[in-house]
């Protein structure tokens, strides 16, 4: 259950083939920018997650992905199994359908510097990391712009982030998250929809009586 938490609390020039690397020296601001500027959108998104040093095959998962500026998001798995990842901005709920338990955070433990503050609209890219050279080629085959960016902040999960931004909007297509060990995820938006009427209540969860409470301090 923790692994769907940590892909967003990870939560992007040199030359390679078949990548349009980014070359703007203010591409961190043109990003933030025109991300900053989206008040809500929704869509489809796959996740494909790598172990390093292992012959296992990735593992996949899909579902759908809705965001309301400032600091509001919500996951659905619909595979390989359902769970829910939703926040109101201050409190982050984790349900998993099949278990009926609910882990509860508050979210200002996990946005600290992360790439998912600036998923919520809450951080900023130019603040929270720094742009370097792209040290492995993680994003394969894709036709937007892309550049990697290593934390300012040392944290003991992630290494350094990727990000695939389409390159005549900089909307984001594709995240990708290293983390220390040399494991990684890949996230790809599809069929995103923006600026989109959603109400704050889609960011809600009610906890039921019938539920178990697993109330969450160090992820």
């Amino acid at each position: 259950m923790k692994k769907y938490l940590l892909i967003l609390s990870f939560f992007i020039i040199s030359v390679f083939s078949g990548q349009n690397l980014a070359g703007e020296d203010n591409l961190l601001q043109l990003i933030q920018t025109q991300y900053h500027s989206i008040l809500s959108f929704s869509g489809h998104f796959r996740q494909t997650s790598f172990r390093a040093n292992s012959e296992s095959a990735p593992r996949k998962a899909e579902g759908e992905v809705s965001y309301k500026r400032p600091g509001k998001m919500r996951w659905l798995y619909d595979a390989p199994e359902e769970q829910l990842l939703v926040t109101n901005g201050e409190t982050l709920w984790l349900y998993d359908t099949l278990l009926e338990n609910v882990t509860i955070q508050k979210l200002e433990k996990l946005t600290d510097g992360t790439a998912l503050s600036f998923l919520l609209g809450l951080g900023d890219l130019n603040e929270d990391f720094k742009r370097r050279k792209i040290s492995k080629s993680l994003l394969k085959n894709q036709q937007g712009l892309i550049v990697e960016l290593e934390p300012i902040k040392e944290t003991a999960n992630l290494a350094f982030i990727q990000l695939e931004v389409d390159p005549e909007t900089y909307n984001l297509r594709t995240i990708a998250l290293m983390d220390q060990q040399g494991n990684y995820r890949i996230i790809a938006f599809e069929s995103m929809s923006y600026n989109l009427e959603l109400e704050d209540k889609f960011f809600e969860f009610e906890v039921s009586a019938e539920m178990e409470v697993i109330e969450a301090v160090n992820l």
